[in-house]
């Protein structure tokens, strides 16, 4: 019987293959090349057909391998999707190609195989290696995942002394005691439930200090149930964490709805359901719309225009924290991109494209001249224009096409609302609880929002520590001591 190696490898080179029928590489790449998954070529050569009947007549065409549609949904998934089975087999396969160990476990590295630039002999003496693989056939090393290991090396800091530490390097740039504390507070939230917003920021502590004509955030107008907040360039969290509770004080006041808009904000605010929950716990329906910099395309071979315009909400619980909603309507939050280039990890296909508009895996390619793509195609698209619109105009932030640039503007928008929802109806909880119970209850592998960051939440609070990437620990324990850089 044909190993299970061997069909992972048959299946991802019949894809790989059709990939290249179906779109082939321009004329001016040096060498062959997927850039796109298997999986949206098909689609488009399908033209509304099942694209996965066409990859399975293809791969009987091609007499290499016959599999239900349904195993090759499954295979273009997996196989395609470079898990670590295919590099294994792949380092294998070069092993017995006769290259050195080093060189094929270089070469089977995930990050080399995500670039999909495997050239066509080798595809098809990839193939008849597999078919020929023994039991006895070395096995590759172990290197790979020792070196992903390496690049993933984590240190544990006690929650308090990352706290601490996050806040004397924040004073240690030039933040007062209050505000450094807040943020500090604001990022050791996020890392505690594992949000990739979290002490991340301070991987390039300079992004984090101080803007140069910074100052307090101040109300520059309000009524009994609105106000526009001023942030006169200082961080998001700032700004974010006083119209939150600003929204949530209008609402239980004057209510039933508060809203609060804050601009000219220079950095972005992070977790944004921080702000939401916070509004919750005071019982109050929370709803936080952020916008940002030109960071996110509207489209594939578009340039950037869109932030990550992340929607949070907030719903007060009666016996439990509240229950929290957080999305970016991009693909991936720009601190996901951050951290992938800080722990030396690649991105997962489809949520980012280089420079020259190709979907690409390469968080340093996204970031020199790159965009993360909108998750969901127009929809999310369509999300990401909403919260433009919402956090951004409305806010008074910067606006497309009334500068130059919003990243050369620096005036991030935020609006926040408050629901006060007992002047709608006397038992909301109740029925909060009752519709979230019935939810989890249709099925077992329902998981609400929120959900796994609370379970992360509550261990990492049962050990007292946070894992932590060497390379974030080490950029705030230094800048704790010795502040930015001089060169």
């Amino acid at each position: 019987a044909e190993s299970r190696e061997s069909v992972v490898l048959r299946s991802a080179i019949c894809a790989l293959e059709l990939a290249l029928l179906v779109h082939p590489p321009r004329t001016s790449s040096r060498s062959t090349g997927w850039y796109l998954s298997a999986m949206t070529r098909a689609r488009m050569f399908s033209r509304g057909r099942s694209p996965f009947a066409n990859v399975a007549r293809h791969m009987q065409q091609m007499s290499v391998l016959q599999v239900s549609e349904a195993e090759l949904v499954c295979w273009c998934q997996r196989a395609v999707g470079l898990r670590a089975e295919l590099a294994a087999v792949y380092a294998k396969s070069l092993l017995a190609e006769g290259y050195d160990s080093a060189a094929a476990l270089a070469l089977a590295e995930p990050h080399e195989l995500s670039k999909m630039r495997i050239r066509t002999g080798h595809a098809r003496l990839m193939i008849a290696h597999a078919e020929s693989l023994k039991t006895s056939a070395p096995a590759a090393p172990a290197a790979p995942a020792a070196a992903a290991a390496a690049v993933e090396e984590i240190v544990e800091v006690s929650i308090d002394e990352a706290r601490a530490t996050t806040a004397a390097a924040l004073r240690k740039i030039g933040w007062d005691e209050q505000d450094a504390a807040l943020q500090a507070e604001i990022m050791t939230a996020a890392e505690l439930c594992g949000n990739n917003q979290g002490l991340v920021k301070m991987y390039q502590p300079q992004l984090m200090a101080p803007a140069r004509d910074a100052s307090k955030p101040v109300v520059e107008r309000q009524t009994d149930t609105s106000a526009v907040i001023n942030a006169n360039q200082s961080p998001g969290m700032l700004a974010a964490v006083m119209a939150a509770d600003l929204a949530a004080d209008k609402a239980l006041r004057k209510g039933p709805i508060s809203i609060v808009g804050a601009y000219n904000t220079s950095t972005s605010s992070g977790q944004l359901a921080y702000y939401a929950g916070r509004m919750a716990e005071r019982g109050l329906i929370g709803i936080a719309l952020a916008n940002s910099p030109e960071f996110v395309a509207a489209g594939a071979g578009g340039k950037a225009v869109f932030g990550t315009n992340p929607i949070a909400l907030g719903f007060p619980r009666a016996s439990a924290p509240p229950l929290t909603f957080d999305m970016a309507t991009s693909a991936i939050a720009l601190f996901g991109v951050l951290t992938a280039k800080a722990k030396g990890e690649l991105l997962p296909r489809g949520v980012a494209f280089g420079k020259d508009g190709e979907f690409t895996t390469d968080a340093s390619e996204v970031l020199e001249g790159g965009a993360i793509a909108t998750f969901g195609g127009h929809k999310g698209a369509g999300l990401a224009l909403s919260v433009e619109l919402l956090a951004g105009a409305l806010s008074g932030g910067a606006v497309l096409g009334q500068c130059e640039s919003k990243k050369a503007a620096k005036s991030w928008g935020h609006t926040l609302i408050a629901i006060e929802p007992s002047a709608l109806v006397e038992d909301f909880e109740r029925k909060v609880a009752s519709i979230l119970k019935a939810v989890k209850d249709s099925g077992e592998s329902i998981r609400l929002p929120g959900e796994n960051s609370a379970k992360i939440a509550i261990e990492r609070k049962k050990t007292g520590k946070l894992p932590i990437a060497v390379k974030i620990w080490e950029s705030i324990v230094t800048t704790a001591e010795q502040g930015l850089p001089t060169s």
